[in-house]
């Protein structure tokens, strides 16, 4: 596995998401940049949990890194639910923008094993 390429990835795409946090604050809609701002520490959460599982698990980091991911984005898909069953329209978002960045990482992730 090449660490630099999904390091690069993430970095790629956190940059993305704060180009659009920008441009949304630059047109007054702060709300929906608040609800990306969610999704940009994601990227954050998935590149500590990458370093740590490739710490722990050394060559089997391939295995290691996405079963520790998916024990903490788990109980995002359940916050989702609950918010939807309670009507939250602003937590829905958030955790739909937060999931959206764990597909992406996931998705990433396996390109590049």
């Amino acid at each position: 596995m090449n660490f630099e390429a999904f390091y690069e990835f993430l970095e790629k795409r956190k940059m993305a998401v704060q180009a659009d946090i920008q441009a949304l604050s630059a047109e007054g809609r702060s709300d929906e940049a608040n609800i990306l701002k969610a999704k940009f520490n994601v990227y954050d959460i998935g590149k500590a949990v990458f370093g740590a599982s490739a710490k722990q698990a050394g060559d089997a980091v391939d295995t290691a890194f996405p079963a520790a991911f998916k024990k903490i984005t788990d109980t995002w898909q359940i916050s989702l639910d609950q918010a939807k069953a309670h009507g939250d329209d602003r937590k829905v978002l958030i955790e739909e923008a937060k999931l959206s960045a764990v597909y992406e990482i996931s998705t990433g992730f396996a390109k590049l094993v």
